[in-house]
């Protein structure tokens, strides 16, 4: 007789060993790629037709675009109370997903309930609150993560294994040209103080994603805004330069406005270039090339759902005790260079990241 089939997702059912999520910010984020994440994790280990986590309740400023948030995504419980959602015994873990000025406040309220938590990025724009979040963490025993989904892309895990394999030498230079357009329904608060702008949207994540391929932090930047077209607060446009510790300089460019310039990730070594192409980590067209003088190689990338590889890793580190995908510490890195980026376009000469660690 054969095997029968393993159960759908809808068939799956719920016991002690499904972990439990809120939902803090009814997002597009949220919408779009970490509610299917958490749906789709491979069932509880030794049962198939368990599910591993689901979605268990939404929270919302609002209390209509909470429950129709909920009501959309069928999860049965939706308020804007966050104490007496975060009191629920189903909720054992929170993503952060609301507006990054709500991130450190939102966070501390799961860690003091006990709860695991994955946030988006940035924790705070402030390096001592992000200690003291990340000490509340541990003082809890309770895994704290945040979400740099660019680093389980595809793409990106090739790149960092062919520079520690030293396929292309030392490296010489770095460019990232993160100037994918910002969808139209993204272009509200992104354009407007305290958290407004290319450097939080955009460098911000370039930032991490320097130190993590090249494992090197940024000890000098200076950031130059080109244009701004959008009539936003903040920069639209910029250019910044980074050193860092050790290592060749970065040229990244960040852009809200630039119609037909695909993200673009270009590595150059002493023996060769590696060019990743339509990289973001909401695109799945991603290409590798590698450049050796005239000779241009594609080179494969897995296919991977960055978004489910980081809810996967953050499951690990709630059930495991593993490392996320990235942790606060990284976060401080990636927040005191944007820090860092803003004093230089204010006084238009380079500036030093403050201590993160």
């Amino acid at each position: 007789m054969a095997d029968a089939p393993a159960p759908t997702l809808a068939l799956r059912r719920l016991d002690e060993r499904s972990v439990g999520f809120l939902i803090a910010g009814a997002s597009r984020v949220a919408a779009r790629w970490i509610i299917p994440a958490i749906q789709q994790q491979p069932p509880a280990v030794g049962a198939a037709d368990v599910m591993s986590a689901y979605v268990a309740a939404v929270y919302s400023y609002n209390l209509r675009r909470a429950q129709h948030f909920a009501a959309m995504h069928g999860v049965v419980h939706a308020g804007d109370n966050l104490t007496s959602l975060l009191e629920r015994r189903e909720v054992q873990c929170v993503y952060v997903g609301n507006h990054p000025r709500h991130h450190a406040e939102t966070v501390r309220a799961a860690l003091m309930a006990g709860k695991h938590v994955l946030c988006e990025p940035p924790l705070s724009d402030d390096l001592d609150e992000s200690r003291e979040l990340e000490q509340l963490a541990r003082h809890r025993s309770v895994a704290l993560a945040v979400n740099y989904a660019w680093r389980a892309t595809g793409v990106v895990r090739r790149l960092r294994d062919l520079l520690q394999e030293d396929a292309i030498g030392a490296v010489l230079g770095v460019q990232i040209d993160n100037t994918a357009l910002p969808p139209l329904d993204e272009r509200g608060w992104r354009l407007r103080r305290p958290f407004g702008g290319v450097l939080w949207d955009r460098l911000l994540h370039d930032i991490d994603l320097l130190a993590y391929l090249l494992l090197s932090d940024p000890v000098e930047i200076q950031t130059h805004s080109l244009q701004n077209l959008l009539g936003g607060e903040s920069a639209e446009d910029a250019l910044s330069v980074v050193q860092l510790r050790g290592g060749a300089p970065a040229i990244v460019h960040d852009s809200f406005v630039l119609p037909h310039a695909p993200t673009r990730i270009t590595i150059y070594g002493e023996t060769g270039c590696l060019t990743a192409l339509r990289c973001r980590p909401d695109d799945s067209h991603s290409h590798l090339t590698l450049q050796r003088g005239e000779q241009m190689q594609p080179l494969p990338v897995d296919r991977i759902d960055p978004y489910r590889a980081s809810v996967a890793r953050f499951l690990a580190a709630v059930r495991l005790g593993e490392a996320p995908l990235a942790a606060a510490a990284d976060d401080r890195r990636a927040v005191a260079s944007v820090l860092a980026a803003q004093q230089s376009l204010h006084h238009r000469k380079p500036a030093v990241p403050a201590t993160f660690r």
